[in-house]
């Protein structure tokens, strides 16, 4: 349980302390025998000392198997140590993959994409948040607020906010108290709806609950603001609101949007109306564009409640995109008896039954709690390159899910979505990046039998060959004509490009894109088209520039005319290179992020010698926030592994390491930057369990443990076991691994297939004070080795075909 400070939950003191238990534990040795022996030593130890008594725990208690006591939801939730973002993590109640995230928004304009800030005042109380994201705030939808409406101090419907006196929050449960009117708020949830418990001060009839729908996360004059079209009151009455709000925008800049409500209470109010929001509405205009039924004056209803006997009033609010019938059959269907604890409880379980798929042994309480605290923000709203590919691992009927509702977008709409929210496609920020997750759903074999791999195959070539014109910034590929006329998108000068052009990186995006649609099309047998997107898959190559040096380091992505001319004025340290072309990041940061391909971008570069001094270079800033590499930049996920291509594992192992133990945390500011959607969190938790996946394939590679035992539940009955002996030595840390065997093999690779732990696995690390002189160590004759059993993971220039 976590209020704004940490105080995190402990091992009983038996099984803390007690060496005798632990060593007994460790072994692994039966309930029975521990019990006898333990009796055994009690009897010994009390009879020959008389004071040393040793406690034997309760073996039939399973709290030590709960692990959302490790889970700290307001981590990420403010700016992280040297960084110039917040992470925006939305810290309310909600179910994993939930469609209600029910939590306070305040007025803190400048960083409350979430809703939640650190600070300032409580401007609503609303049921759909992103979390993570950057840009223009989304959501912050379909507000209920509860007030005192007094003579003394009479409600103003614009300007109703409150101070907080105070906050908690756990999984599944948010306390707070609006400090303005003496009332404590409770917040918890089931999948689609919201179940609220306010607690008011005695009183006969100034008691209110308003219901809020044009409330938003909306900021004046910033971007593609979110906005509010109108709504509509289907129906209001003692004890139940049914209507609808409609909104536009928000960082994705979506469409116009509907979302129904059903507000119901257990207590009937002593009176009710609708209120007009008119035409502004707590400072925000109210926008045109109104759709029939929906009027941009309605504000929404207003219950008034006696609470001289019963001070307690509980709500609970279905949430539908299809209907007000919906959302009122979601409220009734999933909190039928009005049960707040147990609601609360069925929150923490569904949380528990997920993030114990990955259960991990060994490690300090705080280290525990930021691995947790990751892996929950992984599944609030999964969107991203690095989530996936984890997904595949412990969320296996997840990642079909999300695979198969990619393609079923794709069947009704024309193409697979990036940054879809609000029945929207999203703005595209680099390359389609859907094409990446469907690939590894079908390389990895999951969803056989149930995704439709002819469809799915038929939207990859649709986002590889079909330009989306006008439609370019949110769905398929911008500039796809230029891309394959040139090789690459052609730099129209700085005077006329704009942010989210990026030609640059839009060219290294799509040949990764390429390069995993090839690998699905070798799989499926279709030979000439995997040549083709191979092949096409080399395009970065094209805006590769050899004569640009820079401290050290000779070749770079730079800007490309039309007329084959590169633009060279550039900073390479520069965000977005100065002139918008590459998407928040420079070039340098850039000119690493060819990870299907390290083994050309090494040749490019100078050979390994040459790159691996650039790549202490890109790390010698322990910062890790600057323009050779930022670790709050996804482009930047996975230079941390760039070591393993020459030969040099342990180096990536010193790096992964650092940013762990410096960047991230256990406290508010745990996040180094925008969580994005849970990237941050699935980042750490690879790095954590000592692996990290090469996105788009079925690969992932070895790096180093921080638990003495993970053990990943890839279904009900397959499990992925990961153990690192000697780890630790007393209080020293044995980073450094020395052997691997998987099943029982010797593995001399620092990589491996998802094939070879997909019927289930146990890998055995060694681990030891220093980098192995024998394991992950390249020989003269490596490149007489075949691919697939080479040390160093493979690129795609390693294959001839």
């Amino acid at each position: 349980m976590f209020s704004s400070l940490l105080s995190s939950s402990r091992l009983p003191i038996s099984l803390r302390k007690n060496h005798y238990v632990n060593f007994l534990l460790n072994r692994r040795v039966t309930k029975f025998k521990v019990l006898i022996t333990l009796t055994i030593l009690n009897f010994i130890l009390f009879t020959s000392f008389s004071v040393h008594w040793i406690p034997i725990p309760n073996f039939w208690d399973d709290s030590w198997k709960n692990v959302t006591r490790f889970v700290n939801p307001l981590i990420g939730t403010d700016k992280g140590p040297g960084s110039r973002e917040y992470g925006h993590v939305f810290p309310g109640a909600c179910h994993p993959y939930g469609v209600v995230k029910l939590g306070f928004d305040t007025d803190n304009k400048l960083e409350f994409n979430a809703g939640y800030t650190p600070s300032g005042n409580i401007t609503g109380i609303s049921h759909l948040h992103v979390s993570g994201t950057g840009g223009e705030p989304k959501y912050g939808v379909i507000s209920q607020f509860p007030v005192i409406d007094s003579p003394e101090s009479p409600l103003d419907l614009n300007s109703f906010s409150s101070e907080r006196s105070f906050e908690h929050f756990e999984v599944g449960y948010s306390k707070f108290g609006l400090k303005r009117y003496n009332i404590v708020v409770e917040l918890t949830a089931s999948r689609r709806t919201g179940l609220h418990r306010y607690t008011f001060p005695p009183t006969e009839n100034d008691a209110k609950i308003i219901l809020d729908i044009p409330h938003n996360l909306i900021v004046q004059n910033y971007g593609f603001t979110h906005q509010y079209h109108g709504g509509s009151i289907e129906s209001i009455s003692v004890n139940e609101i049914k209507g609808a709000g409609r909104y536009s925008g928000g960082w994705n800049r979506g469409g116009p949007y509907i979302v129904y409500f059903c507000s119901q209470f257990n207590t009937n109010a002593t009176g009710f109306k609708k209120w007009d929001g008119g035409g502004y509405y707590q400072g925000f205009h109210h926008f045109d564009d109104v759709k029939e039924d929906f009027s941009r004056s309605v504000g929404g209803g207003i219950l008034t409640f006696n609470t001289t006997e019963n001070p307690v009033i509980i709500s609970r609010v279905g949430i539908s995109f299809i209907s007000t019938d919906q959302a009122c059959k979601s409220a009734e269907s999933e909190i039928p008896d009005w049960d707040f604890e147990n609601t609360k409880q069925e929150a923490i379980n569904a949380w528990q039954t997920e993030l114990e798929k990955i259960f991990v042994e060994g490690e300090t309480d705080e280290f525990k709690t930021i691995f947790y605290s990751s892996l929950y923000r992984t599944m609030i709203i999964p969107s991203n390159r690095t989530t996936n590919p984890l997904f595949t691992l412990f969320q296996q009927e997840r990642a079909i899910d999300i695979t198969r509702s990619l393609i079923d977008i794709y069947k009704n709409e024309g193409f697979m979505p990036d940054g879809r929210s609000g029945l929207s496609n999203g703005i595209t920020q680099g390359g389609s990046n859907a094409d990446m997750v469907v690939a590894e759903a079908y390389l990895k074999k999951l969803g056989t039998g149930i995704i439709d791999w002819d469809l799915a195959y038929e939207a990859l070539i649709k986002d590889a060959e079909i330009d989306p014109q006008g439609r370019g910034l949110y769905e398929g590929r911008l500039s796809l004509s230029n891309y394959k006329k040139y090789g690459y998108i052609p730099f129209r000068g700085s005077l006329i490009s704009t942010y989210a052009y990026s030609p640059c990186s839009r060219t290294i995006e799509y040949s990764a894109n390429d390069y995993s649609i090839g690998l699905v099309a070798k799989e499926m047998g279709k030979y000439d088209d995997y040549i083709k997107y191979k092949n096409r898959a080399r395009s970065w190559e094209n805006l590769w520039y050899p004569n640009l040096t820079f401290d050290g380091a000779k070749g770079f992505i730079v800007p490309r005319y039309e007329d084959g001319n590169y633009y060279t004025s550039m900073d390479v340290l520069r965000e977005a290179g100065g002139e918008y072309v590459f998407y928040e990041g420079s070039s340098w940061e850039y000119s690493l992020d060819i990870p299907f391909d390290v083994k050309r971008l090494i040749e490019l570069s100078g050979g390994p010698e040459f790159f691996e001094e650039r790549l202490d270079k890109t790390f010698s800033d322990k910062s890790y926030i600057n323009g050779y590499y930022n670790i709050g930049n996804e482009p930047d996920f996975f230079h941390i592994c760039l070591y393993h291509f020459i030969g040099k594992q342990y180096k990536s192992v010193e790096v992964i390491r650092d940013i762990l133990k410096t960047k991230f945390g256990s406290g508010q500011n745990g996040v180094p930057g925008n969580d994005d959607s849970g990237a941050m969190g699935s980042w750490f938790a690879f790095n954590a369990i000592g692996l990290y996946p090469l996105a788009g394939t079925d690969i992932y590679l070895i790096n180093s443990p921080h638990f003495d035992k993970v053990t990943i539940s890839l279904s009900q009955k397959l499990k992925f076991k990961i153990i690192a002996y000697n780890l630790k030595t007393e209080n020293h840390t044995n980073p450094y691994v020395q052997s691997v065997k998987i099943n029982g093999k010797y593995w001399r690779k620092t990589w491996f297939r998802h094939s070879d732990i997909a019927n289930g696995a146990v890998m055995e690390l060694n681990m030891g004070p220093n980098p192995s002189e024998v394991w992950g160590i390249v020989r003269e004759n490596e490149n007489q080795v075949d691919v697939e059993d080479r040390i160093m993971p493979p690129s795609m220039s390693d294959y001839d075909d």
